[in-house]
């Protein structure tokens, strides 16, 4: 038989090195992910003050989101990348500093950063992959990015403590040039944006047509969810493994193995198609916020509440199996780069809840809060999912 008639356009060259494009930028930032956390306690002096300080940059982070669809408009979609890498290296430059104030800046320009390149980058796949085919090559770019943030972690904190403090920020600066050079290479820089609705610089306005669309507030409410959980994996799994005596290395080391699971997501993303958006998003999110609740009743017994925080990981990981489809099959053409600047903030907005959150809370309690806190809304989450179309595959 000749399957060449059935087989996905996803299997030409072009879309795959595509979804492998999103390794490269992400380990970018991949290699700081543990480091950030660890070096922002060691400046601030313990978890609620980290906390606070992550979530002042988030603020910062979210606002300077809103301005990329003016900023794409007037300097184009390919100058806003460079903006973006501009300030992943900056970023790099000022996070090595062991000084509070230039840490904090660095920390703002590292937060635009991931936010305008995503915004960028999420555009070039619009442009590029028909919505038809989204379920298809989604799971291999989730699989592209989240290997980034599996080996970065472990690769950052072992580089920072075992040969020299400086390394991880090198190897994040240099890896920037090698994306722009990448994304030259794919021709991203040719990627011509369908003419945009609005001409005028006001977010508040589309932001009010986001709202006004129910498909995307049901995809940002669920992917935020799944962000805030990842967040408060990346940021206080770190955190526990230090205070409970496993080190900081060891805590760099369950957040790499956990995004390991990552592996996994092109099943996923066979299963979401075989069997539907929705229940894989159910069985995610219950999961996850089950295993969630095991490691609060275990954090006790650091041993067992870490072989629980790796297997906690593979049901967050189950909800990466469809990824961002339900944004990418919602959004109008037309609206592409303003719906695209709001729906970002999710990362942003996971950032600065989650910590805003635990700032309050770990006023009053002690670390475990954050692992009740986060099982919580991923079980109010999978209560959305009845929401999602039942034929979305």
């Amino acid at each position: 038989m000749n399957y060449a008639h059935v087989t996905p356009k996803l299997r030409s060259n072009k879309h795959l090195t595509l979804a492998g494009f999103f390794f490269l930028q992400n380990l970018s930032r991949g290699i700081l992910l543990s480091v950030i956390p660890l070096q922002a306690l060691a400046l601030m002096g313990d978890a609620q003050l980290t906390s606070t300080l992550l979530f002042a940059v988030s603020v910062g982070g979210i606002l300077a989101a809103l301005t990329l669809p003016v900023l794409i408009q007037k300097i184009g979609n390919y100058h806003a990348f460079l903006l973006a890498c501009t300030a992943m290296f900056l970023s790099a430059v000022l996070l090595s500093s062991e000084n509070a104030v230039y840490f904090s800046t660095g920390l703002f320009f590292h937060t635009f950063s991931i936010a305008a390149a995503e915004v960028t980058l999420t555009l070039c796949v619009l442009a590029r992959i028909p919505r038809a085919e989204m379920t298809s090559f989604e799971p291999f770019r989730m699989l592209c990015t989240v290997l980034a943030l599996s080996i970065g972690p472990f690769l950052g904190v072992y580089f920072e403590d075992r040969i020299f403090h400086e390394l991880p920020f090198i190897i994040s600066g240099f890896v920037v040039f090698l994306a722009i050079a990448y994304f030259r290479l794919l021709g991203l820089h040719k990627v011509v944006l369908p003419p945009s609705k609005s001409r005028g610089f006001n977010p508040l306005q589309y932001l009010r047509q986001y709202l006004r669309q129910p498909r995307l507030n049901l995809a940002y409410g669920l992917v935020l969810a799944r962000s805030s959980w990842w967040a408060m994996f990346v940021i206080y799994v770190p955190i526990y493994a230090k205070q409970s005596g496993l080190g900081e290395l060891t805590g760099a080391a369950i957040v790499s193995l956990g995004t390991a699971w990552t592996l996994s997501v092109p099943l996923w993303g066979w299963m979401g198609r075989r069997y539907g958006a929705r229940r894989l998003q159910q069985t995610g999110f219950i999961a996850t916020s089950a295993l969630t609740i095991l490691v609060y009743a275990n954090t006790a017994q650091p041993i067992i509440a870490s072989v629980l925080l790796v297997f906690c990981a593979l049901g967050a990981t189950i909800l990466d199996g469809i990824g961002n489809v339900l944004f990418y099959r919602a959004v109008r053409s037309r609206e592409r780069s303003q719906m695209t600047a709001v729906f970002v903030t999710y990362r942003d907005t996971g950032q600065l809840a989650t910590p805003g959150l635990f700032a309050i809370l770990l006023n009053y309690f002690a670390l475990p809060i954050v692992f009740s806190s986060a099982a919580l809304w991923m079980i109010i989450a999978a209560g959305f999912c009845r929401y999602i179309p039942r034929g979305l595959r």
